[in-house]
């Protein structure tokens, strides 16, 4: 019986697809997951807690959400 409980627990702990060690920081509604830091300093010192380095695919994402956050409060508060 033990066992079963065992086995469930390890097969949701190597299964789960979310990490739970890194860093997720919420811009606009959506949760980015940080990379770790470039440096030893930042590694050690723990400065890593304060910087967050996003991937290439969620940075040009994030450009694209603000720049039309961006036009859509212009048009909302064009002049007439």
């Amino acid at each position: 019986m033990i066992l079963n409980y065992v086995w469930i627990i390890i097969i949701i702990i190597f299964f789960n697809d979310e990490s739970h060690g890194k860093k997720k920081i919420n811009i606009d509604g959506v949760f980015y997951e940080c990379r770790s830091p470039k440096n030893s300093f930042e590694r050690t010192r723990g400065v890593r807690n304060r910087i967050c380095f996003f991937s290439s695919e969620d940075k040009n994402d994030i450009n694209k959400r603000i720049k039309n956050k961006n036009l859509n409060l212009k048009r909302k508060f064009k002049k007439r």
